[in-house]
């Protein structure tokens, strides 16, 4: 028991050297705070120069801490109410001296080094590391938190926030690699075709990076977008005119202006362009030929990137009226119509159906003339192999003469006759107006001249006798085939007078 009561008489003896120890300190790191922005805020304004973010709250925090720190003093009888504010005058004094460092490292000394340009996103880094040792002592030393046994039960915990963070880590390790990219500091000015964004970085962050646009409007560009796409760089207004990449235009002029009077004449436009620099030399180049101009390539630098649109509009409003002083013009496009007849998939086959129609006996009876109309009245037809041109049983009022191929001739089903080229089917039905007595299906790809019941018409109608030398031929026709023993479309199985035919003619064609 003696033993016990030595020991917690020295805990309580060490605890109260700390206790007047770490009071101590905590007044000096309060008014060290204190003194150190009060001195930047006056040194700042006498200079003319924006305060940081950092002193006013800095300043707010430790007048707080003082006054926590009066009354820790002061309720030291209350033990419960003196350690809550012992542990919350200590956190704000950690946050305090935090702020003091985080300033004297960005806002002085990298400042400095770097002439006053920062990046965002070192900043941050600084702070968030910062931060976080100023977290892990007040864990450690002022709540007095075991960290390892904290570390082990929370890593599945980890895991899980690591997951459904991915997108935000992955944006602030894309920015620290757009950060180290000498390519991508601030004041340069990029172009994401992508995204048809083009803009100065003003800021490159954990997330994004910020551009201004030539409206004056600031985008945000995630990390992510900026490294998986392709950028095109154009320099800063730091870098000399030769570090930077050269602005192009393009402008057609006619064929008719010789290409070095036209190159002399646009470089001129450049060089008397005050927003063109006149080193690097400005250049134009024949681009290509087009349907309706040639096209120049100008090629130039200018003093700000910033002044690209401006430039762009001078140049080709200048070049209008330099064009137009010089006694030519702009050249758009011309299109010449050319009317040229459709190849036919089946040329007129006109001299074999006269050749047809002058070696068939039905139409022995026709003057030329005649015959010369009958073939000029035809129309193609083609067929595929498979295809029946005419079906058994059906009604009709035309004639065919096979001009290409091979027809099969099919009687209820089976197969009677073949007919190649020169020969003709339907004649009876071109006539009579009779039904079809086969089908005639084509064997391989076909092409048939049809003479139809009109074309004959008008013959009969411009010649009275006609009628009667059909009618006989017709009848001479059919005696012929029956003769031959030929099993044809139309043939007719009994034998049939002139008379007959040209009664049938008469009815059919209604002459009667």
């Amino acid at each position: 028991m003696a033993n016990s009561a030595a020991q917690q008489l020295n805990q309580g003896m060490l605890s109260l050297v700390d206790l007047n120890f770490i009071l101590v300190n905590k007044l000096v790191v309060l008014l060290v705070v204190i003194v150190f922005f009060v001195t930047v805020t006056v040194v700042r304004r006498v200079q003319g120069k924006s305060l940081s973010s950092q002193a006013p709250t800095a300043l707010k925090l430790s007048l707080l801490g003082l006054v926590l720190l009066y009354f820790e003093a002061t309720l030291t009888g209350y033990p419960n109410y003196s350690l809550i504010l012992a542990r919350l005058q200590s956190v704000i004094v950690l946050i305090c001296l935090a702020k003091l460092v985080i300033y004297v490292l960005v806002d002085m000394m990298l400042s400095l080094r770097r002439h006053g340009d920062v990046p965002m996103l070192l900043r941050d880094a600084i702070r968030l590391a910062v931060y976080l040792a100023a977290g892990i002592v007040s864990l450690r030393l002022v709540f007095q938190v075991d960290l390892s046994a904290v570390i082990t039960t929370t890593t599945v915990l980890t895991a899980a926030i690591a997951f459904a963070m991915q997108t935000t880590l992955s944006n602030a390790f894309y920015g620290f690699t757009v950060q180290i990219d000498p390519l991508m500091t601030r004041g340069s000015w990029i172009t994401i075709p992508e995204k048809n964004l083009f803009g100065e970085i003003v800021n490159v962050g954990f997330r994004y990076i910020t551009l201004r646009t030539l409206d004056n409007n600031q985008v945000l560009v995630p990390n992510t977008v900026v490294v998986q796409s392709v950028v095109t760089t154009h320099g800063s207004i730091r870098e000399t005119a030769q570090e930077r990449a050269a602005l192009t235009l393009t402008i057609g002029l006619p064929y008719e202006l010789p290409p070095e009077q036209a190159k002399a004449l646009l470089l001129q436009v450049l060089l008397e362009e005050t927003l063109v620099l006149n080193e690097p030399q400005p250049a134009v180049r024949l681009q290509t030929m087009n349907d309706s101009s040639i096209v120049y390539l100008l090629k130039f630098w200018l003093a700000d990137p910033a002044q690209r649109n401006l430039a762009l509009s001078e140049l080709q409003t200048k070049a209008w009226y330099a064009v137009h002083r010089a006694g030519w013009s702009f050249p758009f496009p011309h299109r010449q119509l050319v009317t040229v007849p459709l190849k036919e998939s089946f040329p007129n086959q006109r001299d074999e159906i006269l050749a047809g129609v002058r070696q068939s006996h039905l139409f022995d009876v026709l003057t030329a003339d005649e015959v010369a109309h009958f073939a000029d009245s035809a129309k193609l037809r083609s067929f595929a192999p498979g295809e029946a041109a005419v079906r058994q049983g059906d009604a009709g009022s035309s004639l065919f003469f096979v001009l290409r191929g091979e027809m099969a001739v099919e009687v209820d089903g089976n197969g009677v006759a073949r007919l190649g080229q020169g020969r003709m089917f339907g004649e009876m039905s071109l006539l009579t107006g009779e039904p079809r007595k086969a089908t005639v299906r084509a064997c391989t790809e076909a092409i048939l001249a049809e003479l139809s019941k009109s074309a004959i018409a008008e013959l009969l109608d411009s010649n009275d006798k006609l009628m009667e030398r059909l009618g006989e031929a017709l009848s001479r026709h059919t005696a012929s085939n029956q003769q031959q023993q030929e099993q044809q479309v139309e043939s007719s199985a009994g034998e049939r007078s002139p008379v007959d035919y040209l009664k049938r003619l008469r009815d059919f064609f209604g002459k009667g």
